[in-house]
């Protein structure tokens, strides 16, 4: 019985295993099918094997194959191709056309608010378009006759002035020379024609409200060619703030007197209005009041409270004062502070020797025809009152400014008010700098009485000018 059932169980054990050989041969199928589907969906196989024979299917699996690793090698190039990028980058704002386009760029919304803003904002950048509108605003004239007069000095005045300099003018002595007063011999006759000067120096007001008519970055060089005053951005001592968009001061120091101004910025201003600067014998007609001779613009003594000098009566800190201080201290035609505040460029080239010259007596002289110095008058808020003199000469480069030195400009008489244009930027300047000979003796005051050492700063609000005496508000260093 057992053999029996054991080969019916044979039976069955073999008929089991042909049913799982299909159900494994069905099942090896499926998955060979769903391996194939895998593999066509993957992108492993393809349904057209001879399409991946043709060359045009080699680049495109070539082509995807670096796809991922694009990214991976521009994170590692792009260090050395920016290298150089911000080599120019950096470079790039030092350089004088990418200042000069900044300017440009500025400037332009400035000009479009301007057109729905009120004209009579002086200090906004082009304002004011011609010399008409500066017209003005400028320095009332004071008509002068002309006439004949004695110009210079002479070796007794000079040896005085230098006693009245070393005993101090009541305070402490100064360092004065004789021959500090060498280049101001011999005495001589001169006549100048009638001609009108400005009653004041030319303020910080004025003169800002030319810059800005001239445009930004025009006091680099836009007087002549040449430049035509310092900011603080080029010295310590000017007053004038440039932000590459226009010219401005402290609304303190609006009528002080400007300061830090080229030779070549004070002669376009006089230009640009119609006028011009005087010629080294017109200022002295004018200081000494004509024939009278005076020594000091107000007579022949010196008095500490007329003037701003190094000497100032209260005994402070030299400083300067409004354009229209010092009324006890003005000429004859009540032209102001010819003596102190500060010093003023002339028109003439400057020769130690000219007085000696031929040339000298000629009706309305103009001085040497070169140079390498221009004459400037009068001494300032730093010099002692020996420089202050009306007869007494120095000379500075015209394109070396300092904060002691300032202008006023004339005007021919009976002359016709020129509205030209401001144009000089444009204009060959044709006053250039020709060697001369080298000053003999005294054109040098002593450093210690004379060269600012550091820019008037203000240091109070400001206070009305007015005729009735000065009103200080600034102090070196404050």
């Amino acid at each position: 019985m057992s053999r029996n059932n054991y080969g019916y169980v044979g039976r069955r054990s073999g008929g089991a295993a042909w049913q799982w050989i299909v159900i494994g041969a069905v099942l090896g199928f499926g998955c060979s099918v769903a391996l194939v589907l895998i593999g066509l969906a993957g992108g492993i196989l393809s349904l057209e094997p001879s399409v991946a024979n043709l060359p045009t299917s080699t680049p495109f699996i070539i082509t995807a194959t670096p796809a991922p690793v694009t990214p991976t090698i521009t994170p590692t190039e792009a260090p050395e191709t920016e290298e150089p990028t911000q080599g120019i980058q950096i470079e790039a704002p030092t350089a004088t056309p990418t200042i000069d386009a900044t300017f440009l760029t500025l400037q332009a919304p400035t000009a479009t608010r301007q057109a729905g803003e009120s004209t009579d904002e002086a200090s906004a950048p082009n304002a004011l378009s011609s010399s008409s509108d500066l017209l003005s605003g400028a320095s009332e004239l004071i008509p002068l006759d002309g006439g004949t007069f004695t110009m210079g000095t002479n070796p007794s005045e000079v040896a005085a002035a230098v006693q009245e300099c070393v005993n101090g003018y009541g305070g402490e002595p100064g360092t004065c020379q004789v021959s500090d007063g060498d280049d101001s011999y011999p005495e001589h006759s001169v006549t100048v024609s009638p001609f009108s000067m400005e009653t004041t120096e030319v303020s910080y007001r004025q003169f800002i409200a030319f810059m800005n008519a001239m445009g930004p970055g025009s006091h680099r060089n836009g007087c002549g060619g040449q430049p035509c005053m310092e900011t603080r951005n080029e010295s310590e001592t000017s007053n004038i703030q440039f932000d590459s968009s226009s010219y401005s001061v402290l609304l303190a120091i609006n009528e002080f007197p400007m300061a830090n101004v080229t030779w070549y910025g004070a002669k376009a201003y006089c230009e640009a209005i119609g006028r011009r600067l005087p010629t080294e014998a017109e200022w002295e007609y004018a200081a000494r009041g004509g024939d009278e001779g005076r020594i000091y613009p107000w007579g022949n003594t010196w008095e500490p409270a007329n003037a701003s000098t190094r000497r100032p009566a209260d005994g402070g800190t030299p400083q300067t004062y409004p354009v229209l201080s010092f009324p006890n201290g003005q000429t004859i035609t009540g032209i102001l502070n010819m003596a102190g505040n500060v010093q003023e460029w002339v028109s003439d080239w400057y020769d130690p020797r000219f007085y000696g010259r031929p040339e000298a007596t000629l009706e309305d002289p103009t001085g040497p025809v070169s140079g390498t110095e221009k004459v400037i008058r009068g001494g300032s808020w730093d010099t002692v009152p020996f420089y202050a003199r009306t007869v007494h000469r120095r000379s500075a480069e015209p394109n070396a400014p300092n904060a002691s030195i300032g202008f006023r400009c004339v005007e021919d008489a009976n002359s016709a008010q020129q509205n030209s244009p401001l144009s000089a930027n444009t204009q060959a300047n044709t006053d250039l700098a020709v060697p001369t000979t080298a000053p003999l003796g005294g054109n040098e005051e002593n450093t210690a009485n004379s060269q600012p050492t550091m820019a008037p700063q203000p240091t109070t609000a400001a206070a009305t000018a007015t005729r009735s005496g000065p009103v200080p508000t600034l102090v070196p260093g404050g």
